[in-house]
């Protein structure tokens, strides 16, 4: 069987592509941070408008005040500590600011303190995803956790703290910050919908048209709809612009599964997007497509079905695992569970969407309260920075050797398994 052309032809065409994407980035980058500079050095306040996005109470000399986490209206995403009483979560108000003199252009990017203060609320119209939020609310009126697991799956709201460090000892934030992950369930959901009906329209009216295009332009369409309007979270920008690629490379049938690909669509996104250079989301949303090409490129021979069900869900888990735990180090045994819960999660996705439009949402709500419940103790575990240099560097090399690969994969099964004997001689 002949295989798929690559991506690029030849390794210059990859190269002078690079090159010029990466000129495009580092100019706009440049102008952004002519914006950063202008700000820094502002004699007073700038205002603007900007949604609360999260709240956490003060703590030390500023216990009496309230740090809000904000996105203006214009892209910034600051902090502020406000001693008034404060907004409810997802509010508008108008806001002061000034940066703060050590404040870096690297902090700029990717989100920065603040001094300032609210100086009023504000209405912002028809909020077309508070309408939503609420109708998810009628149908959860027990435990505000699964209020907030729904808002964070279907509308890529941010989680609390509380319900967050659950769900990290879970090993599913995968699963609640949406991505390639939920983007892909909707294609098949919103593909498979529009099939039927489209067949028949184009058999009776209009047969010379190419049905997979046509079906693909409007799922893409309809997805870039979503995307703009849960805000254009890192992860899901990423996963909207490689899926778009991604199926604009199988209609002209070249090869899809390439790293020369995930390069190119990674350039492509800070083309368009450059702040998110900064984005720590953006950055493990492509290590997970990363580790997933691998797996697919070194076990394409085993069945289709045993790849998406054993081998990914598996695979991915321990591949991501030593990535993970170097941000963040919570570890907890019950992430063992993240295999099986993320095949679960491929059902329970759809199910859990019609049921909401539907009025039925609750139905799960026992079962996710139990769950939410099980991780009573985690502990956060540093890992040596040789660690994750040896595993990363055997990483890269896993994509030319495929017994580079499988030493990666017994790399990733040992740290995990050196974490969770940890965690049991600490709980």
């Amino acid at each position: 069987m002949l295989s798929p052309p690559p991506f690029f032809k030849k390794r210059k065409e990859f190269l002078a592509i690079s090159a010029i994407l990466i000129a495009i980035i580092a100019l706009r980058l440049f102008f952004i941070y002519g914006d950063y500079k202008k700000l820094k050095n502002l004699n007073g306040y700038y205002y603007t408008d900007a949604q609360v996005l999260k709240l956490y109470e003060g703590k030390g000399k500023k216990r009496d005040a309230t740090l809000l986490k904000l996105k203006s209206d214009n892209g910034l995403q600051f902090y502020l500590y406000t001693y008034k009483t404060p907004p409810k979560r997802f509010e508008w108000v108008r806001v002061k600011l000034k940066l703060k003199k050590n404040t870096t252009y690297w902090d700029y990017l990717k989100g920065f303190f603040a001094y300032g203060d609210i100086i009023e609320n504000i209405e912002n119209g028809f909020d077309a995803k508070a309408f939503l939020r609420r109708q998810i609310d009628k149908q959860h009126p027990i435990d505000g956790k699964i209020n907030t697991f729904y808002h964070a799956i279907f509308l890529a709201d941010p989680l609390d703290r509380g319900l967050r460090e659950k769900i990290s000892s879970l090993g599913i934030s995968h699963l609640v910050a949406i991505s390639g992950f939920h983007l892909g369930i909707m294609w098949l959901i919103i593909f498979g919908f529009a099939y039927i009906p489209y067949r028949f329209l184009q058999q009776k009216y209009f047969p010379w048209r190419n049905r997979n295009i046509d079906l693909g332009f409007f799922t893409l369409l309809f997805l870039l709809f979503f995307v703009l309007f849960v805000g254009a979270p890192p992860a899901l920008v990423r996963s909207y612009v490689m899926l778009a690629i991604g199926w604009f490379v199988l209609i002209l049938g070249l090869e899809l599964i390439s790293f020369q690909f995930l390069v190119f669509a990674m350039l492509l996104i800070l083309a368009i997007a450059p702040k998110l250079i900064a984005s720590l989301g953006l950055l493990l949303s492509f290590a997970g497509v990363f580790y997933i090409f691998l797996v697919i490129k070194w076990l394409r021979s085993y069945p289709g079905w045993f790849i998406t069900l054993i081998a990914i869900p598996i695979g991915i888990f321990l591949l991501m695992f030593p990535i993970g735990h170097f941000f963040f180090g919570n570890t907890s045994i019950w992430q063992l569970m993240s295999p099986p819960l993320s095949v679960l999660f491929i059902i329970f996705y759809p199910v859990s969407a019609m049921l909401h439009l539907f009025g039925f949402g609750g139905v799960f709500d026992k079962a996710l309260y139990a769950l939410f419940n099980l991780p009573s103790k985690s502990i956060t575990v540093a890992m040596p920075l040789p660690v994750i240099i040896s595993y990363a560097a055997l990483s890269f090399w896993a994509v030319f050797n495929k017994k580079a690969f499988w030493a990666t994969l017994i790399y990733a099964a040992i740290i995990t398994a050196w974490y969770m004997g940890i965690y049991l001689l600490n709980t």
